[in-house]
């Protein structure tokens, strides 16, 4: 049984306009343009204009599918941080001196900071829809998208992604824990917003388990209270039918002396498997990450889901880049990467972070 979600102006058809970008800035120029060495084959690095990082000033579902000519199934991970449909100004107070100016969005630009769609979730709805289509085409066979919402929206986007992606290439509903006032007295305080993960194929996806391990806590260290060249160890019994410490936890070494059959050692491995709640900071104001964006994501969230969800080299898209951390991140794990928005401010902000990396690769500025 598939369940759709309808609504007044739900799309019939995605259009799929091809439009062509203009290179407003290109970063590291000289490292682009430098000559490399392969063997007795140089090779100009002119034909790597075309794999270079991509920060691109536009309405993104025109971006989107400007990019499907050249990278339609060519990206592994889609993180994606939308609007979450809250009627929020998302103005900006700009430090200039010792004061701060508004920067308040252009025409142009009042998508990007206003949050504002309407009663009904009907034009917001809309708006995504056409934008998840495009971001299913882009990824690869074993691709992925990570869409960050909250519980204003985490029902109906389910549903949508249900739709494109199929019920069964859903992976994960994460919690994304943090503490801020707690003020409610009316009902259980909203701390926590949702990612929802979807794979492309139902089957076959990227997941890189033990490159996000979670630390074991002192309590388990604790149980594990031998030690060999391989590490620390517990002693267990074998599930063998009639031994008298079948399946036992921390037998005796005695028993792995006189009975090694019925023994073995259970190593402590780097850390526990992550689970589906997360528990991280929001960016206090202290904080030498934070650039005054007013949705900015920690570094270490995002961190978490490019290592579990793609390998180096790989290419990491994010359509709603806001104040770049993903692009960031992204260049720090040598991935590659493409971030857009329609926000000059975000342009600016990413590329600012981008520019304070030692040795960032280079990359392009383009527009539409």
């Amino acid at each position: 049984m598939s369940v759709r979600l309808e609504w007044e102006g739900k799309p019939t058809h995605v259009e799929r306009l091809t439009l062509p970008f203009q290179t407003v800035e290109t970063i590291n120029e000289s490292r682009a343009t430098r000559e490399r060495d392969h063997g007795s084959l140089l090779v100009s690095d002119a034909s790597a204009a075309t794999e270079r990082n991509l920060l691109v000033w536009g309405d993104n579902r025109l971006v989107m599918s400007s990019l499907l000519s050249d990278y339609a199934g060519k990206v592994k991970l889609a993180y994606i941080d939308p609007p979450f449909d809250t009627g929020a100004d998302f103005s900006h107070r700009v430090a200039v001196g010792e004061g701060t100016v508004e920067k308040l969005p252009s025409i142009l630009e009042e998508h990007a900071y206003r949050d504002t769609w309407g009663a009904g979730h009907q034009s917001y709805l809309s708006m995504m829809y056409e934008r998840l289509v495009l971001i299913h085409e882009l990824l690869t066979h074993d691709g992925s998208i990570y869409l960050h919402c909250d519980w204003r929206v985490s029902s109906f986007l389910r549903l949508v992604l249900d739709e494109i992606f199929g019920a069964d290439c859903f992976q994960n509903e994460i919690a994304w824990c943090y503490r801020e006032a707690i003020n409610s007295t009316k009902r259980w305080n909203r701390k926590h917003d949702t990612i929802l993960f979807y794979s492309k194929d139902p089957e076959h996806w990227c997941f890189n388990a033990n490159q996000v391990l979670q630390p074991h806590s002192p309590n388990t260290i604790k149980k594990y209270k031998h030690a060999d060249q391989q590490g620390r160890y517990r002693l267990m019994g074998r599930g063998i039918v009639d031994s008298p410490i079948r399946s036992a936890r921390d037998v005796a070494p005695e028993w792995e002396r006189t009975h090694p059959e019925l023994v073995y050692r259970h190593y402590l491995r780097a850390g526990t498997y992550g689970v589906d709640y997360w528990n991280i900071d929001v960016i206090n104001q202290a904080s030498h990450e934070r650039v005054g964006y007013a949705t900015q994501k920690p570094e270490e969230l995002v961190e978490r889901i490019i290592k579990a969800s793609s390998n180096e080299e790989d290419i990491v898209a994010d359509f709603f880049i806001g104040s770049g951390t993903t692009a960031v991140v992204a260049e720090k794990l040598n991935r590659r990467w493409i971030g857009c928005d329609l926000g000059r401010f975000a342009i600016h902000t990413t590329r600012k972070r981008l520019l304070n990396i030692p040795d960032c690769r280079p990359f392009d500025i383009k527009n539409l």
